[in-house]
């Protein structure tokens, strides 16, 4: 038989002094182990033993290139050998297999996503021209407790003027603009930025159709001109390839278009229309306030060779020049720095926590991932430790059986990687529908070869990580007890890992790991849980139900004054209330979570100070009918009346707790505020009579505290740019079309934005903290999950492998309930452990979750006990199964096996 005569030359090989037939008999030893495994445990001929190892492990031939270890051909000729032999053991295994594969996708898969959002907003640089030599400026004042302050119009100036570091310096205001696109049927809301006309130069970009701005379109006396985003070109233009040239009546004004911007370009927020000149002169002030006001974020290129530092430097004495020269100016009080940052930091900076937050969380389940494959894979290359052991007996080299293992885990998180990577194209495509807060550099977010190469660099990473440990036990058997008895219990008399620790084994302390890890994302989940519960709790002050808004932006060419700007917001409010389905509305500068306007105020009677030391307070101008709409408690004497709102009329002012208790520290003892005289700088009221005190509403969120805050009328400050508040019976969205029919009957020409619940906006505010907490809970879950099926695999295999001796035990007239105790005292020490670590690690990390937790410290101790009891529970529940099993052991089949 050709089989028996290639093992008989085998054998003449193993004994001949020959080198050739030396090294033909290390190119057999593999194939005789397996041969010899087999007639040992089935007692068949050597013919037939052959033909079985032939069929597990291929031709002749076949074995002789899978043992060769001299020159790369032939190392790449083993490896390829190793995966052949890999996929036909994993193929045999197909539960193994399945269970590791997908247990890697979810790892390696989460992985992958969260990486395609950090890379995208946070390491990728920006699209622009050396990203590097951008910078951006910003005072901050300890002080005060002011940080990223922008600057006045004075100080941009001389910025520009006497820095040397910088090759150029611009600037733009510090929040968009609303803006109308009319003369088009409809007319369209805008959102607008204004900006130097030497932003692009700086940047380095050039418009895609077109020019940039030119210099003197900069100054307060020239031309207007715009530039138009891709998608409003594309959208009201008709993609017109000579758009350039043609008068677009942006604001009631003919703006000349000089240039379309690429369609990727989001400088200087996300979403802008439109690009316009003179970035000083703010819709939402009045001119004379253009050059007093923070409005403006500087930025520039530096110099090449400059570094921050020097720069830094040279801006430190511009400053205190500026100081000197300035003692009045509101971007010179005592105590201000200046700081220099990239300008990335600026886009990015509000997300970089929470992305972080979410990198670090997802790598913990890849962790728990590989740690559980790992006790997965020792658990099955221990089965196959006799067969390791003859090898090793029969010469084969350590690194040949290290090097089978690992090709075979390395084959499993290939797989599981390359299905993690359908998963993280998933996760980018649904990740608008998760409620996620938008995103900076949005655009940017893709799978690309960049997160392809490092999905691959995981799943090559993690096979090695989850194979290597398990690959060194098991290819170093104990020869003698691996020889001395065959069948399953030889395979298990060598299955645990040499490595003790507090008396657990090897594949015992993964299982440590994953308990320690899944506690420590359980601690971070259920505080986000807690945080975003409490936020829903937090007394507004309104009541956000049945309440829809809009943005109104009023042109100036047509509704230059306040008598203009007032009777359109009479007749308006007037028309929308006489709407079935409306039972309250309102006109008011701004809404909840809105940015604020603050100016200076006194208290007449009470000792005279210079305007800059006079304390501050937000302003809101509003209709009447403001508190009821919002459902706002007037806490003492009343509200604003329709009298108050009448050109003329006496100024009345009311004003919030805070308020009241910043200027009447005994309120609600002591004097009452009600009919004490106040002015403020806004408006330039020197005395107004305060006719009653309103509840507190978070104005800047949430969770922000309330501020002081006062409340004049609309017809004393009539803003341009104001909101339309309306409560309705039934559901807000039912009267959109309504209000907006209102709108245009007033104004053909204005087109209402925005239009959004109370509720939606509100929600909108909590994006970061819910998008952390969803992702947070089902990484936790997934967490648990694996760390219970590790648990239940370590307790089944150490009751599988206490069998005799618990049958021994029950023959002897062990109480069931002493088989119990003896197994579940594993697992709760275990489980303990684990939990011990994973607190521990969790105390360590608490300051990473201080900005995402709201009323709670981040080391709880409620929380923390909660997750430690509520794990010990799940991991009582999940070694039942195998305690069940040791009680129905029965005492005769145990000695019997």
């Amino acid at each position: 038989m050709p089989l028996l005569r290639s093992f008989l030359g085998g054998l003449r090989a193993l004994f001949s002094k020959d080198r050739q037939n030396l090294e033909l008999d290390e190119e057999l030893r593999d194939y005789l182990a397996t041969a010899t495994q087999h007639k040992m445990r089935s007692g068949m001929s050597y013919a037939d033993a052959l033909r079985a190892s032939r069929v597990e492990m291929g031709s002749m031939e076949t074995v002789k290139e899978n043992v060769r270890t001299s020159g790369w051909e032939s190392a790449l000729e083993s490896l390829w050998q190793d995966m052949r032999y890999g996929i036909r053991q994993l193929l045999k295994s197909p539960g193994f297999s399945t269970a590791a594969i997908l247990t890697l996708a979810l790892g390696i898969g989460g992985n992958t996503a969260i990486f395609t959002l950090v890379r995208a907003v946070l390491l990728k640089p920006l699209d622009y021209r050396a990203p590097g030599e951008l910078v951006y400026l910003s005072l901050d004042n300890p002080r005060q407790i002011i940080n990223k302050q922008s600057v006045t119009v004075l100080r941009y100036e001389e910025t520009r003027r006497a820095a040397t570091s910088f090759s150029d310096v611009g600037a733009f205001l510090w929040s968009s603009e609303s803006m109308i696109l009319s003369g088009v049927d409809p007319p369209e809301a805008l959102r607008g930025a204004r900006v130097s006309a030497n932003f692009l130069e700086i940047l380095g970009v050039k418009p895609s159709l077109g020019r940039s701005f030119l210099a003197e379109e900069d100054k307060p006396a020239a031309r207007p001109v715009a530039m138009i985003s891709s998608g409003l070109w594309k959208r009201r233009f008709g993609a017109d390839p000579q758009v350039a040239g043609r008068l677009a009546e942006v604001d009631a004004t003919p703006y000349t278009i000089v240039g379309v911007l690429p369609e990727s370009f989001t400088f200087p927020f996300p979403g802008v229309d439109v690009w316009v000149t003179r970035p000083s002169e703010s819709s939402a002030l009045p001119s004379r306030f253009w050059r007093f006001v923070t409005t403006l974020v500087v930025f520039g290129r530096l110099k090449p060779g400059i570094t921050l530092e020097a720069a830094k430097s040279e801006l430190d004495v511009l400053n205190q020049r500026y100081m000197s020269d300035n003692p009045g100016r509101t971007d010179a009080i005592p105590g201000t720095v200046i700081r220099i940052r990239p300008l990335k930091e600026r886009i990015v900076s509000n997300v970089r926590p929470m992305l972080w937050l979410l990198f670090g969380a997802v790598g913990l389940v890849l962790l728990i991932a590989c740690a559980n494959i790992a006790g997965l894979v020792l658990a099955r290359a221990a089965s196959r430790s006799h067969e390791f052991a003859i090898r090793a007996a029969l010469g084969a080299k350590r690194g040949r059986l290290i090097q089978q293992l690992l090709v075979e885990s390395s084959i499993l998180a290939l797989i599981g990687g390359a299905l993690g990577g359908l998963l993280a194209v998933w996760f980018v495509n649904i990740l608008p529908f998760l409620g996620a807060p938008a995103l900076p550099r949005a655009e940017a977010i893709q799978v690309d070869g960049v997160v392809l190469a490092f999905n691959a660099a995981v799943a090559l990473g993690t096979g090695i990580l989850f194979g290597l440990f398990p690959a060194l036990e098991v290819s170093r058997p104990h020869l003698s007890d691996a020889l001395r008895v065959t069948g399953p219990m030889g395979s298990r008399s060598s299955t645990g890992w040499r490595l003790l620790v507090a008396g657990f084994n090897g594949r015992e302390l993964l299982v440590v790991g994953q308990v320690a890890l899944s506690i420590v994302l359980l601690v971070g989940a259920g505080l986000l849980i807690q945080s975003v519960a409490r936020l829903r709790t937090v007394d507004l002050g309104f009541r956000p139900d049945h309440l829809l808004t809009m943005k109104l932006s009023l042109p100036n060419v047509r509704y230059e004054t306040r008598e203009k700007r007032v009777a359109f917001y009479a007749e308006l409010e007037r028309n929308v209330k006489a709407q079935p389905g409306t039972s309250h509305v309102a006109l008011m500068r701004s809404i909840p979570t809105d940015p604020a306007i603050f100016t200076n105020v006194n208290i007449v009677g009470r000792a005279a100070v210079s305007e800059r030391e006079q304390p501050s307070a937000q302003l809101q101008s509003v209709t009447p009918d403001y508190f009821a709409v919002l459902g706002i408690a007037v806490r003492r004497g009343r509200p604003l009346a329709a009298r108050d709102n009448s050109l003329g009329a006496p100024p009345a002012i009311v004003i919030n707790e805070t308020f009241a208790r910043t200027f009447w520290p005994g309120y609600p003892a002591g004097p009452d505020p009600v009919g004490q005289r106040m002015g403020e700088g806004a408006d330039r009221i020197a005395s107004a009579e305060i006719v009653g005190v309103v509840a507190d509403v978070h104005e800047a969120g949430v969770d922000a505290p309330t501020a002081a805050e006062f409340y004049v009328p609309m017809a004393v400050h009539a803003p341009r740019i104001s909101y339309l508040a309306v409560r309705t019976v039934g559901p807000p969205q039912a009267v959109v079309s309504t209000v907006r029919k209102q709108v245009l009957a007033v104004d053909p020409d204005q087109p209402i934005s925005e239009v959004r619940t109370m509720n939606e906006i509100l929600d909108a505010t909590l994006g970061q903290r819910r998008l952390a907490m969803l992702l947070l809970v089902v990484f936790s879950a997934i967490a648990v999950l694996l760390a219970s099926i590790g648990l239940y695999g370590v307790m089944a295999y150490n009751v599988e492998l206490r069998t005799p001796e618990i049958g021994l035990r029950r023959a002897l007239g062990a109480d069931p309930m002493h088989i119990v105790k003896l197994i579940i005292k594993r697992a709760v020490g275990l489980t303990l452990m684990g939990i011990a670590i994973g607190v521990a690690v969790a105390l360590a990390l608490t300051r990473t979750m201080q900005a995402f937790v709201f009323e709670i410290s981040p080391s709880d101790h409620a929380t923390i006990a909660g997750v430690s009891i509520g794990f010990a529970v799940v991991a009582i529940v999940s070694s039942s199964i195998p305690v069940w099993r040791a009680v129905r052991v029965d005492p005769m089949t145990a000695l019997r096996s």
